[in-house]
């Protein structure tokens, strides 16, 4: 399940046919070859013309469901750990994804986004994965620490199963009221802000940070003298922010070997021409049906980056947790409240609410 947004690409339809930007990357003089009569621009077309394209729709979707995957699950109640008080627990958290969902360019985009399965017999990736896990799976080491007036801090450390992905992240939230046992406030709930932030590690391609903020409500019940179970509701706000790093839309095609790339078109490089543009210079060319000679160059236009993705969605929390002394356990359900196309419709997200499980279970002192 690792990301491989190379694989987010499009072909306009103005390709001639028979052709498009992989098979036109990785043999450009074929195409010229084959291609003596189409024009651009008064000129015989070359691979420059027919760049591949980003992705964009597939690319914002498959995002926009990793950052939801790894957003800060909140995952407490409102009553903090009280001044001095520690708590450590490992957690479990399952995010759905619309593993076999179709964007509007007709993409499957967990499918062409992801590794997928290896060859056995030649140790090599498949070009699709044909059975995207639809859950996620994120396990995580967390450490909760009271401050005093009412803070608590939260550090979070995990990782992505089946993938080479980790999440790290802080949070930190604050009870407006809470711990009352006598008079008219003992009958009101707990309640608590805060917010958090996760960002994911392990990928050279993207970089992904989910923040959250949110409001809950929770009341404690003692049972027999020993142990508490605390039911909590509570709204979340997810902020994503999802930036794409230069990425080679042919990952099998070496533009600077395919060049015989001599550096940039400097003054300081003996092999530069006026107009010094600071593009590369090549030394391998490109034969034309009548007999010029362009630079062999068309796959440097193949390194892309995709559009910025800044989403924002609404989900609901739902929680119980249970404590013994010093043993800890607890669970929590977090949806969605509206179609993430609802407000992230211009960035063409499409697929349908997403919704996390989580388990706990750790040590309170």
């Amino acid at each position: 399940m690792d990301p491989t947004p190379e694989r987010l690409y499009i072909s306009p339809s103005s390709y001639p046919a028979g052709w498009n930007c992989q098979q036109i990357a990785a043999n450009p003089q074929g195409f010229v070859t084959a291609n003596p009569t189409l024009m651009v621009a008064g000129r015989q077309a070359t691979p420059n013309d027919f760049p591949c394209l980003p992705n964009n729709a597939s690319w914002a979707n498959m995002m926009s469901e990793l950052g939801y995957a790894i957003a800060p699950s909140a995952f407490h109640p409102a009553r903090t750990t009280g001044f001095g008080g520690f708590a450590l627990s490992l957690e479990a958290s399952f995010a759905h994804i619309n593993a076999d969902a179709t964007d509007n360019t007709g993409t499957q985009y967990w499918h062409a986004g992801t590794q997928g399965t290896v060859d056995p017999a030649n140790h090599k990736f498949s070009v699709v994965n044909n059975n995207p896990d639809s859950i996620l799976q994120i396990y995580s080491l967390k450490a909760r620490k009271g401050l005093g007036f009412g803070f608590e801090v939260t550090g979070a450390l995990g990782y992505v199963a089946n993938t080479s992905l980790w999440v790290g992240g802080a949070d930190v939230h604050w009870a407006l009221l809470e711990g009352y046992r006598t008079g008219l406030l003992a009958y009101l709930p707990d309640i608590a802000v805060g917010g958090g932030v996760r960002t994911l590690g392990g990928s050279p391609k993207f970089f992904l940070t989910t923040v959250g903020m949110d409001a809950q409500l929770s009341k404690p019940f003692t049972l027999a003298d020993s142990a508490v179970l605390t039911p909590y509701i509570g709204g979340q706000r997810l902020l994503i922010f999802a930036d794409s790093t230069v990425v080679s839309l042919t990952p099998n095609v070496d533009p600077l070997a395919q060049c015989g790339y001599q550096g940039a078109n400097v003054p300081s490089n003996p092999n530069g021409t006026a107009p010094y543009d600071g593009g590369p210079v090549c030394s391998k060319r490109l034969t034309l049906a009548n007999g010029a000679t362009v630079p062999n160059d068309g796959d440097f236009n193949n390194q892309v980056t995709f559009n910025k993705l800044r989403a924002h969605r609404w989900r609901g929390i739902a929680g119980l947790t249970y404590r013994y002394e010093v043993l800890y356990l607890a669970g929590q359900f977090a949806m969605d409240l509206e179609d993430p196309s609802a407000e992230n419709a211009n960035a063409s997200v499409s697929g349908d609410k997403q919704w996390t499980v989580s388990l706990e279970a750790g040590v309170f002192f």
